[in-house]
């Protein structure tokens, strides 16, 4: 039961992530040119890369470290309670 619970909570995720995909071509190039344009207004930072990874993406790029982070636990975890569960 555990099992198929697990698996139904990780395909509801995965298809969460899946249907937040609803970036355009054309949006993606708005976004670019605004990044560009804008970024040491809206910043203050001399390298674009550093305002969109740190600025404008701060938030995407802490939960992705979070997401490594709590794999990386979960690997180390079962790998060593294989029998266990």
């Amino acid at each position: 039961m555990r099992r198929k619970f697990t698996a139904a909570f990780v395909l509801v995720i995965f298809l969460m992530v899946i249907s937040l995909e609803t970036t355009s071509v054309s949006s993606s190039q708005d976004l670019f040119h605004y990044y560009i344009e804008h970024f040491r207004q809206d910043t203050g930072a001399g390298n674009a890369v550093t305002a969109i990874y740190l600025n404008y993406r701060l938030f995407d790029t802490f939960f992705e470290t979070l997401l490594l982070l709590v794999s990386v636990i979960a690997i180390i975890y079962f790998s060593r309670h294989e029998g266990d569960f």
